[in-house]
Formats: C-alpha cells, sequence, structure tokens
C-alpha cells in the first residue's frame, strides 16, 4: 500500500525494523456507523495487548518503530486512528462531541478479549483522551500510560482565540476550518532527518473544524479537573526538551494521582521520543513498564470487564 510505504523511516539505524512485516490494517466500525482505522501486530500468545492513541497532527504510520519493537518482546500492539485523522479520511478533522471521542476508544477496547490484560497508551494529544478514557472506564484498562502528553500544551489557543472560537460555533459555523499551530518540524524533533518528512507527510491533520477546536476545551478542562479520580496505575513520559508540553504543569497534574505510578524523562529529547537518533532507552522502557504492569495486574487476580 502507498500510503504505508510513505509512513517508514530511511535512516539505517531502522532497518531492523524496516524487516518487520508492515502491521495489519482493518476497520472497526464504530455503533455510529463510522468506520476507523486500526494498525495491528499481533503476536502468538500475547503478553498484553497494548492499544495506543497518536496526537492532534500525527497518526499510527509515526509509531511503526515502537510498535514493531514491542511486538517483538511479545506484545499485541493495536495503534487506533482518531476519526477524521491519518487513513480516516471520512469527516476529517471533525467530532460531533468531546465525549465521542472517549465512545471511539472504549467500542475498541470492549470489542478486544479480556485476556490478555490491556494498557492503553496515549501520544502527546492521545495522552489527554487516554487519562480521560482511564478516568472514565477503568474497568477495561489494566494500566494506561501518558506519553508527552497534550494536557498542558504550550500552544493552547489564548483567551481572545478561545471567545472567537466560541462565537463561530454560536453562529453556527461548526464546520469552518482553523488551522493547528504546529506546523515547524523543531516542535516535534531537533533531528533534521525527520523534517521533510514531517512537513510533507501526506496523512498529517493540518486544519480542524471549529466545532473540533472547541470540543477540544471541554476535553481539556474534564481531564484537568480531577486526577485523582483516576483509579487505574499510570505512567508518564517527558522529554526535557519539549517545545509542545509544559512539562512542570504536567509533573503537577501527575502528582495529584493516587494510583501506583511510574516517570520516565529523557532530558535532551524532544517531543516525539520515536524521531530520536536513538530511540531505544525509551522502547526499553516501556517494554519494560508493561511487563511490570502485566506482571502486577495477573497478581492481583482481577479480570478485565469486557463492558
Amino acid at each position: 500500500m502507498v500510503l504505508e510505504k510513505l509512513v517508514r523511516p530511511h535512516e539505517p539505524r531502522y532497518a531492523p525494523m524496516l524487516r518487520l512485516p508492515a502491521p495489519r490494517i482493518q476497520y472497526f466500525r464504530l455503533p455510529d456507523g463510522y468506520s476507523t482505522a486500526v494498525r495491528i501486530w499481533e503476536v502468538a500468545s500475547p503478553r498484553m495487548r497494548v492499544v495506543f492513541l497518536h496526537g492532534i497532527v500525527s497518526h499510527g504510520g509515526w509509531y511503526y518503530a515502537s510498535c514493531g519493537f514491542l511486538a517483538q518482546q511479545g506484545f499485541a500492539v493495536h495503534f487506533l486512528e482518531r476519526r477524521g485523522s491519518g487513513l480516516n479520511l471520512a469527516a476529517r478533522g471533525d467530532v460531533p462531541v468531546w465525549r465521542r471521542w472517549l465512545e471511539d476508544v472504549r467500542e475498541y477496547l470492549q470489542a478486544l478479549p479480556p485476556h490478555p490484560p490491556r494498557a492503553l497508551l496515549g501520544i502527546s494529544w492521545g495522552g489527554k483522551l487516554a487519562a480521560a478514557v482511564a478516568r472514565e472506564f477503568p474497568q477495561l484498562l489494566g494500566a494506561f500510560g501518558m506519553i508527552c502528553p497534550g494536557i498542558y500544551a504550550r500552544q493552547q489557543p489564548s483567551l481572545w482565540k478561545r471567545m472567537v472560537l466560541r462565537l463561530l460555533r454560536l453562529l453556527g459555523l461548526n464546520r469552518v476550518r482553523v488551522g493547528i499551530p504546529l506546523e515547524d518540524p523543531q516542535l516535534f524533533t531537533d533531528n533534521r532527518q525527520w523534517w521533510d518528512y514531517l512537513r510533507y507527510d501526506p496523512l498529517s491533520l493540518r486544519k480542524v473544524t471549529v466545532r473540533f477546536a472547541t470540543e477540544d476545551l471541554k476535553l481539556n478542562e474534564f481531564v484537568r479537573q480531577s486526577p485523582e479520580a483516576i483509579s487505574v496505575p499510570a505512567l508518564l513520559v517527558l522529554a526535557g526538551k519539549d517545545r509542545i508540553v509544559d512539562n512542570t504543569r504536567m509533573r503537577n497534574f501527575f502528582n495529584r494521582l493516587v494510583v501506583p505510578k511510574r516517570l520516565f524523562e529523557y532530558p535532551h529529547a524532544g517531543h516525539t521520543l520515536e524521531f530520536e537518533p536513538d530511540p531505544s532507552p525509551y522502547f526499553n522502557d516501556l517494554a519494560r513498564w508493561l511487563s511490570e504492569m502485566k506482571y502486577t495486574v495477573d497478581r492481583a487476580g482481577k479480570p478485565l470487564s469486557g463492558k
């Protein structure tokens, strides 16, 4: 598939990953009729099922290296494409209401077998969604992780812009499109080898509707208001040179969680850890944490619900 070839990196250090077979791509039909793409790295007798959520601009194609690595370690990986993003061309950059994002993830998690246990990992904007899902549907998860999460992003709209967005919404201009202020590749990585890819990737999302933007503000408010309500073991991953995430505010948020939790921080890394010259420390830490969570869930003996 041509689009899938476009998302494979070409640096020599990724040669082992390039020898891996491409993931299977399937479309999952949601209750409202929307079909959403899922990239699946399936393995025999998986240790856990790991469901990933991507950022506001990105898609599952950015993350072949980490997903392939985790599959090599025995984890079945499912990368769920957000409606209107990546391979999902229908209703591009739009959402009816913010809870639809949560329901889409819930529907997919419920469709998976309850064994082995499930972990939900959200990257960038997806980390915000993962936190909301963990809070609302803890019975579906053995653990969840926020990877450079966009809960406190430096590029949030100003008070004036928020007022304009809400006015446009009141005027019924829901589908007017606004740009996502993340055009500069250096916001994601200092690794120049990725800049052209980030500039010209045909699957990246560049604009969203006014409705998406205002519903995203509601999601922000929901996630920020009560981290203490989260009851699922948690992971936070931070990049020391992140130009998108406010790490200080994110640490304060994470400190308020009252569940077993782990923090990994990479002082010299940029926002998208996948694009670091050597992402192997991050990959190994993810695999180690998932192994710990697998052991913890198995020891607790608490079955995950399929509902």
